[in-house]
């Protein structure tokens, strides 16, 4: 597995940030480096989302074909313009194409709400990629509790912070495969 996501280069304190195998320690991580960028050269909550993308497209990678939580195979995050669609893959309900956004949070107990655009990725989605929505192939993936249930986006597939954390908490393989894969990449650019 090649993760695609600029991060992994453009982040010399990756290897900080994944140095636990939890989710909150990873969380936690993100946001403590997050706050050290230079807002001239790196916005600081641009860092931390770039860092959850990454992370992102990590997860679907690893839990490739999941047919119980991510519904997606073959992720790929998007490198192209974003107008909400941080990634893409085929649906395992349909094996027709679905996409992602993926929405920071450094707090896992707040809601995404009009405040984080969450609208934008059904927009793109329906508008400029034709995808006929069926529940599942409209995914956003967050750091915090979800889409607040009041919202429009409430019956998007959304998978959250205690989903990912159940998947990948003391998940050795999976926190290992991760530095390794860093390490790897890294090694290449040198």
């Amino acid at each position: 597995m090649k993760l695609q996501h600029p991060f992994v280069y453009d982040s010399e304190e990756l290897p900080s940030i994944v140095e636990g195998n939890t989710f909150a320690k990873f969380v936690k991580n993100l946001v403590a480096v997050g706050k050290t960028q230079d807002p001239d050269l790196y916005d600081p909550l641009s860092y931390m989302g770039d860092g959850f993308e990454f992370f992102t497209e990590y997860f679907f990678k690893f839990f490739n074909g999941d047919h119980t939580l991510t519904y997606t195979a073959d992720y790929e995050p998007n490198m192209d313009y974003d107008r909400g669609i941080d990634g893409r893959g085929l649906s395992t309900l349909d094996g027709k194409p679905n996409v992602i956004q993926c929405k920071f949070k450094a707090d896992p107990n707040k809601y995404l709400t009009n405040e984080d655009n969450i609208s934008n990725v059904a927009a793109d989605a329906t508008m400029n990629e034709g995808l006929e929505y069926n529940g599942k192939n409209v995914i956003i993936i967050t750091s915090c509790k979800g889409v607040h249930p009041k919202h429009a986006m409430a019956n998007v597939h959304c998978v959250t912070y205690k989903e990912i954390q159940r998947r990948v908490d003391n998940n050795v393989i999976f926190w290992d495969n991760l530095r390794s894969l860093i390490e790897d990449q890294n090694s290449e650019k040198e």
